[in-house]
């Protein structure tokens, strides 16, 4: 069994001239390594058989306790070394090794080009926390990542390349890598053979993948692996208001009111959707309403997503759902299957009414038009409740603390109102107000 000793050396400068501190390693009567620290002390306060300072010296405790740990750290490290490289190690190589390990940043091999860098990051992120929340990064955040890095290696495929020097990533990338994002090839499965379309993103997409490109470029420039000159100036991040819809109380009723019986899993879904748009939840935070976090008919909690906690008051029908299940609701589904399922759900309620949205596909300005319920998501649940709040005459403010948005701008985006709406609204304020003025 390995062992490690620390010894020194007589001087014969006199007792209280500094000397080294020795380490030898030994392993049965063959192996016998030797290293020289930095560490130093002097002959009259070494104790040769406790291998640290007498306990007799004059000395500061925190002094003393910091060498004796010193001593015994060094001696986990050689041990750690020896047990690691083995028996062919040589005293030379052990001094080499204690060295990375006490500056492991001299030695630390960094990235040189884009995707070894990209692997790197994305095989961290897990141990990486949210700057806003302290919490560890979501398994979301992370597959985020990695379809950015698909993106990037699809797109230097598209140019025939295998990865970029940093050097490369400049003004001329971006411009190349947006273009590629707005109108590329992709080959898709149809009829059991495989076939070449074009693929075109919108422009939020096409934001959302800039946008990751530059927090790993920053987290690369911050680590000193790369200099992108103008980086925050020219990698411009695309954002657009999108034509997005929210369902009235008039048409949630209308929800609430078609029989899913003979479909369970469509009325459960049904539910989920209902929930979402009775308390302004995200869906991500859809199992946190439970009986135990309820009292005076207000549910609290911390959303999952921003850590702000919220209380929320139970409307009527939010209590009923939540009754039928006995306030245990039924295990979720993903998110994607969830949007699934519940377009499904608002096709069968007959949420029908003709639906047009504008917004920008492969670069162009581009109008559709839809029925209603092809547009319904989990987030319509979200964006129906502060939408609906606001036309019952909730103050902006109240209902920003329920749904725990924490800047106006952000909420307002939620506010799906047209002028017309916006002119009733009105209306109605002044018809009460001169109601009670009589």
């Amino acid at each position: 069994m390995a062992t490690v000793k620390a010894f020194i050396r007589t001087s014969t400068g006199g007792k209280d001239k500094p000397v080294n501190v020795r380490f030898r390693l030994s392993d049965g009567r063959n192996i016998q390594l030797f290293h020289k620290s930095e560490i130093t002390v002097t002959p009259d306060r070494w104790d040769e058989k406790q291998q640290k300072i007498k306990a007799r010296c004059v000395i500061d405790e925190t002094q003393r306790k910091e060498f004796d740990t010193v001593v015994d750290n060094r001696k986990a490290i050689i041990k750690s070394i020896y047990l690691e490289k083995g028996k062919a190690i040589t005293s030379d190589m052990l001094d080499a090794e204690v060295e990375k390990a006490l500056n492991p940043e001299l030695y630390e091999v960094k990235p040189q080009t884009l995707f070894q860098f990209t692997a790197e990051f994305i095989e961290t992120a897990p141990d990486r926390k949210d700057r806003k929340t302290g919490r560890l990064l979501s398994y979301n955040n992370i597959q985020n990542y990695r379809t950015t890095e698909k993106h990037l290696k699809a797109f230097a495929k598209s140019i025939r390349k295998k990865d970029f020097l940093f050097s490369e990533i400049d003004k001329n990338f971006y411009d190349k890598f947006v273009s590629y994002l707005q109108t590329h090839k992709v080959t898709i499965i149809k009829d059991g053979k495989p076939e070449v379309v074009t693929e075109h993103f919108t422009q939020n997409t096409v934001g959302k993948q800039v946008r990751n490109l530059k927090l790993m470029l920053n987290d690369a420039q911050a680590k000193g692996i790369c200099n992108i000159p103008d980086l925050q100036k020219n990698f411009y991040v695309f954002r657009e208001d999108v034509d997005t819809i929210y369902l009235s109380e008039k048409e949630l009723n209308q929800l609430k009111n078609t029989d899913f019986s003979k479909t369970p899993y469509l009325d459960r879904v049904r539910d989920w959707f209902l929930l979402l748009a009775w308390t302004g939840c995200r869906f991500s935070d859809l199992g946190k309403i439970a009986k135990t976090d309820i009292k005076d008919g207000i549910i609290t909690f911390r959303q999952q997503k921003t850590n702000e906690p919220v209380e929320i008051p139970l409307y009527p029908v939010v209590i009923e759902i939540l009754e039928k299940y006995d306030y245990n609701l039924p295990t979720e589904i993903s998110n994607q299957r969830f949007n699934e399922y519940v377009k499904e759900v608002c096709k069968i309620a007959k949420l029908n009414s003709k639906e047009t949205r504008t917004r920008t596909v492969g670069g162009k300005l581009k109008t559709e038009t839809f029925e209603k319920w092809q547009l319904v998501s989990s987030h319509t649940g979200r964006r129906s409740f502060c939408t609906n709040m606001f036309k019952m005459g909730v103050p902006t403010l109240t209902i920003m603390a329920i749904s725990g948005h924490t800047t106006e701008t952000a909420f307002l985006g939620y506010i799906k109102v047209t002028k017309r709406e916006h002119a009733e609204i009105m209306k109605k304020i002044w018809a009460d107000r001169n109601k009670n003025n009589v």
